[in-house]
């Protein structure tokens, strides 16, 4: 029995890749699956405010409030024509984070690549340090 396929992460993005990469279009429930959540998609999560306060203590902790955040975020929302799902969300807040808020001044809360993002008028100020499982939030 395969059983490394079945993780908070792995899971949903294997039946993400499956939908998009293999274009398998039989999947149902889709919905109902949670966004898979690592640093890059709590960084950019954090970033757009989507979630925002302050907090400080262990990154994952924040985990379940990201996922409940893009449930109800992307609700209501249509893309390709076909409802929007938090999964839908997963691969572009990943890249978000990787090439531009990773970059971001995790003292000051200043991005030095906000000038050229895309999506910089979305991006919010203050303190969004992660490091070492650690966050230190205040947005």
């Amino acid at each position: 029995m395969i059983t490394n396929l079945r993780g908070d992460k792995i899971g949903p993005l294997w039946l993400r890749m499956l939908r998009d990469n293999a274009e398998i279009a039989g999947l149902k429930n889709l919905d109902k699956v949670p966004i898979p959540v690592d640093i890059h998609v709590a960084r950019a999560t954090l970033s757009l405010g989507v979630v925002r306060g302050k907090f400080s203590g262990k990154l994952i902790d924040l985990f379940s409030h990201i996922r409940e955040a893009w449930f109800q975020s992307v609700r209501g929302l249509d893309v390709k024509g076909r409802p929007m799902i938090a999964l839908d969300v997963d691969e572009p807040l990943w890249h978000l984070s990787k090439y531009g808020c990773s970059h971001r001044d995790k003292s000051a809360g200043m991005c030095p690549k906000k000038k050229g993002c895309e999506v910089s008028d979305r991006c919010i100020d203050g303190k969004i340090k992660i490091d070492k499982g650690m966050v230190e939030l205040d947005t």
